[in-house]
């Protein structure tokens, strides 16, 4: 009896080391994370390249312009980046650069030659017509209520290196059944410089 009760023994203890050494082991105990964000230590979060802003992380870039509003359809909290800045000179080529979007449902989108960058005495400005990936019904419309898809353009002033003063134009609508209507809105968009 002596030698079964050792070897039962033995045969425990092999399974609890094995147990605890050769299963599987569980890094990442998260569900799929949503907007942007990431696992970590089992939570979903923000890393160390992000800013936290609060239920979704946005990427730290050079030259981003971080803007809320409680009252402007699709752009309540969005990031405005910069990857380059090509001035428009007045000799007629009207160069346009490389800009993204950043929003919780959509992370990044990036548009190019659709940005103008005009250097001016008062304060450089920018205009962007038809604004990337705003709403969720279509990366270039905006859902107005529950009855009107709308573009969106952005026109702003910077005031000094780290503010741009916007007006956001919502333009070219339609109704849900796909009649054209020339209803235009607008609404004002404060962009600080995020570091």
């Amino acid at each position: 009896m002596k030698p079964f009760v050792f070897l039962l023994g033995c045969g425990l203890c092999f399974l609890f080391v094995c147990a605890s050494s050769c299963g599987p082991t569980f890094v990442d105990n998260c569900p799929t994370c949503p907007n942007n964000t990431t696992c970590i230590e089992g939570d979903c979060g923000c890393t160390g390249s992000q800013h936290d802003m609060g239920s979704w992380c946005m990427n730290k870039r050079e030259n981003l312009f971080v803007a809320a509003s409680l009252d402007c359809h699709c752009l309540d909290v969005v990031g405005l980046f910069f990857h380059e800045i090509v001035p428009e000179t007045g000799a007629g080529n009207n160069p346009k650069f490389l800009y993204g979007l950043e929003q919780r449902a959509n992370p990044y989108n990036g548009a190019l030659d659709n940005l103008t960058y005009y250097e001016l005495p008062d304060g450089d400005s920018i205009a962007a017509f038809n604004i990337p990936g705003t709403g969720p019904y279509g990366f270039q419309t905006c859902l107005i209520g529950d009855t009107m898809y709308c573009e969106i353009d952005l026109f702003g002033k910077f005031h000094g290196p780290d503010t741009i003063e916007t007006k956001v134009r919502f333009t070219r609508c339609w109704d849900t059944s796909g009649v054209y209507n020339n209803h235009q809105d607008f609404k004002h968009l404060t962009f600080i410089r995020k570091i």
